[in-house]
């Protein structure tokens, strides 16, 4: 783990080490495997994935997992790329912060969206915006990294993160009130490990800028 992270994350790193998850890119990528090829062979499995706060105070509690298997298309070409893509990206934040700050990252994110479901009757029936999480992460972590578009278009992940960062603001924009919260709820994860280092990034920005111009 980074040695510039902040102190409550060192702290529950040290406590809470033993529920890091090792490879938690194989977990997601089996899970939506799984939920893929239940669709596949009957539509019908769609419903039964996705995370209704009704059903599970009904006793259906495989929803509270079964939503991270809800495909994130529907194509078998696009779902091949889409599972690589999901492996490569967390795999790479793995590799730059270990396997428990990863799995508390990749968990924070679960928990908001399960708290929120429950706390507004909301049903969670995609997880786009879950991997966008993931993505928007990598993309803070390897900014300069290039990436193949379609495997022909070298694009560094700043550019596509900025680009995925304009269509939140988008829906935020045009989306009916519970879907605003509800994309800021997802979202906070992401907030909550990086938003401390833009800001002291910005006041670092701002204190050099100041600084230069009182020598002018």
């Amino acid at each position: 783990m980074a040695t510039n992270d902040p102190q409550w994350l060192k702290n529950l790193s040290r406590r809470f080490q033993f529920l890091a998850v090792p490879h938690i890119a194989i977990l997601l990528v089996t899970l939506q495997i799984f939920g893929f090829l239940l669709v596949l062979s009957d539509p019908v499995w769609f419903e039964r994935l996705i995370l209704l706060p009704e059903r599970v105070t009904n006793g259906e509690v495989w929803r509270l997992v079964t939503f991270l298997a809800i495909p994130l298309t529907s194509s078998p070409i696009w779902m091949v790329f889409a599972l690589l893509f999901l492996n490569s990206v967390l795999s790479s934040i793995e590799s730059e912060w270990g396997a428990f700050k990863t799995t508390l990252y990749v968990l924070t994110s679960i928990l908001v969206t399960v708290s929120f479901s429950f706390i507004f009757r909301y049903p969670v029936i995609q997880v786009t915006d879950f991997t966008s999480t993931l993505f928007l992460a990598a993309a803070a972590l390897f900014p300069e990294y290039e990436m193949r578009v379609y495997f022909l278009f070298p694009v560094k992940m700043k550019y596509l993160g900025w680009l995925a960062l304009a269509f939140v603001g988008l829906r935020l924009l045009q989306g009916s009130w519970i879907d605003r919260f509800f994309i800021l709820a997802i979202y906070s994860n992401y907030l909550l490990f990086f938003g401390p280092s833009a800001f002291s990034q910005f006041r670092n920005w701002k204190r050099r800028r100041e600084y230069r111009k009182n020598f002018r």
